[in-house]
C-alpha cells in the first residue's frame, strides 16, 4: 500500500463486507423482500445497500423481474465470490468459536522464583500431563515496573486496589530463621536471637523496604544484622543456606520439604506475608487461564498444606524438622 495515501483513500479501500452479505441474501432468496426478512431489516435498506455495492464495483449485479430478481453476468461472478467468503466465514466460526473456553493455548504466569522453584515446579509435571494443550510460561516479576507486559496471572505479595474483582487469596507465607544441619554442626547453635546476631546471615534483597512486607519488630532486628551475603534471587539464597552458608529468613513450607537437611531457629521471631493470585481483567473468562488458575488454587490448598494458612502453624506440627529454641 502506498504510504502516501490519505485517510479518505484508505477508507475507500476498506471493503464493506456487509454489503456483500446483503447481496448474497438477495441472490440466494431471489427477492429483496425475502432477503429483508432473513436479515431482519427493511426492504428499502436492502435496495439501498445493493445500489451502494453496485456503485462501488461499477457494475449492475441485480435485474428486477416480476417474480423477484435475477443476476447479471457480473452478479453471477459476485455470487461466486460471496459463496466462497460465506464458506470461509463458516470455517472460521467452526474453528475459532469457543476457543477461549477451551483449555488450550498460551498462558503466562508471573511468580517469585522462590515459590516457582521450591513449590510449584514439583507440581508442574502432573499439570502438564493432564493439560497437554496448555503452553504455560512462568516468569519472575519485574519489581522495577510492576508485573511487566500483561501476564494472564500473577502471584503477588502486594495488595492492589482492584484485588476484590481480579484476585483470589491463596494464603500466607510464614518466615522464620532457618539454617542447615551442616551449618549448625560446624558453627554451633545460637542460644538466643541476640546470640544469633553473631552468626553469618544471608539476605534476600527482595525483602527490602519498598515492598513493605516486614513488620516493625522484624525491621528492628533486621537493622542489627550485619549480612555476610546478599542476593536478589530466592533460589540462590535458599541453596546457599541449605548447603551450610548461613542463617536466612525462609518460608516454613521448606520444613516440610527438607526436614532432614534444615533446622528451624525458633526465637519467637517470624514474619507472616499474605499472597494472592491476581488475574488480568477479563482473563478469568478464558478457559485456559481459568484452568491454570484453578490448578494454582489447588496447589496452594490450605487444608492439605497447613503451612499456607493465614494463621501460623508451627513447623513442628507438620514436620519432623529439628527445632532450636531460645535458651532462657
Amino acid at each position: 500500500m502506498d504510504s502516501q495515501q490519505t485517510a479518505p483513500d484508505l477508507r475507500r479501500n476498506v471493503f464493506d463486507w456487509e454489503d456483500l452479505q446483503i447481496f448474497f441474501a438477495v441472490a440466494t432468496t431471489g427477492s429483496m423482500s425475502a432477503a429483508a426478512n432473513v436479515l431482519g431489516c427493511q426492504q428499502p435498506t436492502v435496495s439501498k445497500r445493493i445500489r451502494q455495492l453496485e456503485s462501488r464495483l461499477g457494475a449492475q449485479l441485480i435485474v428486477r423481474r416480476a417474480d423477484g430478481v435475477g443476476l447479471t453476468a457480473a452478479g453471477e461472478v459476485a455470487l461466486d465470490y460471496a459463496r466462497t467468503m460465506q464458506r470461509s466465514a463458516q470455517q472460521l466460526e467452526s474453528q475459532v468459536a469457543g476457543s477461549d473456553r477451551a483449555a488450550t493455548g498460551e498462558v503466562t504466569l508471573q511468580v517469585s522464583d522462590g515459590l516457582s522453584t521450591y513449590w510449584m515446579a514439583r507440581h508442574l509435571p502432573r499439570f502438564m500431563r493432564i493439560n497437554p494443550g496448555i503452553e504455560l510460561t512462568i516468569a519472575k516479576p519485574d519489581h522495577g515496573t510492576g508485573f511487566g507486559p500483561a501476564p494472564d496471572l500473577a502471584i503477588t505479595f502486594v495488595p492492589e486496589k482492584d484485588m476484590d474483582t481480579h484476585a483470589v487469596g491463596l494464603g500466607s507465607l510464614h518466615f522464620m530463621p532457618f539454617a542447615s544441619r551442616s551449618f549448625i554442626s560446624t558453627y554451633g547453635a545460637p542460644k538466643s536471637a541476640h546470640d544469633a546476631l553473631n552468626f553469618r546471615f544471608l539476605q534476600l534483597q527482595q525483602y527490602n523496604r519498598d515492598l513493605e512486607l516486614w513488620g516493625d519488630r522484624v525491621e528492628v532486628v533486621d537493622s542489627y544484622i550485619n549480612y555476610d551475603f546478599r542476593t536478589d534471587t530466592s533460589s540462590v539464597l535458599f541453596e546457599t543456606m541449605r548447603h551450610g552458608g548461613g542463617i536466612a529468613m525462609a518460608p516454613t513450607y521448606l520444613a516440610a520439604l527438607y526436614p532432614d537437611e534444615l533446622v528451624v531457629l525458633d526465637f519467637d521471631f517470624r514474619q507472616d506475608v499474605r499472597f494472592w493470585l491476581k488475574y488480568l481483567p477479563e482473563s478469568q473468562r478464558v478457559g485456559r487461564v481459568k484452568c491454570v488458575g484453578d490448578w494454582i488454587v489447588e496447589t496452594f490448598d490450605r487444608k492439605n498444606n497447613p503451612w499456607f494458612r493465614d494463621e501460623f502453624c508451627h513447623p513442628s506440627e507438620f514436620s519432623d524438622i529439628e527445632v532450636i529454641r531460645s535458651q532462657k
